[in-house]
């Protein structure tokens, strides 16, 4: 059977010829029409830029903590496989609702903030914001970083930089990261996704706060009295 393309002249541009052939349907459209919105193209663009670009920044993040895993001390001491599983496995949900382009559930998968470019393009300049003072605080803490919640050879207590601003400055960043690239998106699931992810971090701070306590003793806690924990001067 072969299918010869067909024009279609008329008054409705991309109008279609809808036939059926040996119990086949068969639908042909006339290319040679090109429906033009001019008032929509500016508009599909910025959100589809900034959404792009959002992740891009998400990419360089995730290259600089995959290079800086190569540039920590020895670890000393490390959280149990069960507490680490149990992180992950919440923040993996969060990350999974903020960039999935569907649950199944309709009602997770609904609009909640329209995304004209002015609320695209303020997410990515909240996401912007919060990855470099990620990364920044990434790179304050140097050879004492990782993944997962450990105490490294030579620990030392980094109060300096971001971490003068609030103890977990890198949840801080992300958080507000995962806030912007929701913005982008605008689907109820993406914003579902910024509690998700910080009772992943919580669960990881305790665990954090602990292993720094018994590090540190007295100055953990005098820290800890002095500087708020995510949110400067709130939480």
């Amino acid at each position: 059977m072969s299918l010869v393309p067909a024009r279609i002249s008329g008054i409705f541009p991309g109008a279609g010829l809808r036939g059926r052939t040996d119990g086949v349907t068969i639908v042909v459209y006339d290319a040679s029409y090109t429906t033009y919105c001019p008032a929509e193209i500016p508009f599909m663009n910025t959100v589809s830029e900034m959404r792009l670009w959002s992740l891009y920044l998400w990419d360089a993040m995730l290259l600089i903590w995959i290079v800086g895993m190569f540039l920590t001390r020895r670890t000393l001491r490390r959280q149990t496989l069960s507490s680490r599983f149990w992180q992950a496995g919440v923040i993996g949900l969060g990350i999974w609702l903020l960039f999935g382009t569907a649950t199944g559930y309709p009602w997770l998968d609904g609009t909640l903030v329209p995304v004209t470019p002015a609320v695209a393009i303020s997410g990515f300049a909240a996401l912007a914001a919060g990855l470099a003072f990620a990364v920044w605080a990434r790179l304050t803490l140097g050879g004492n970083w990782s993944g997962t919640v450990t105490v490294k050879e030579g620990h030392t207590l980094v109060r300096r930089g971001p971490y003068r601003i609030v103890r977990h400055p890198i949840y801080t960043g992300i958080l507000l990261g995962l806030a912007g690239s929701a913005l982008t998106r605008g689907f109820l699931h993406s914003f579902i996704a910024i509690p998700v992810c910080a009772f992943g971090f919580w669960l990881k701070l305790c665990t954090e706060e602990q292993f720094m306590f018994d590090q540190f003793g007295e100055e953990y806690l005098r820290y800890r009295r002095e500087v708020r924990a995510l949110v400067p001067y709130v939480f």
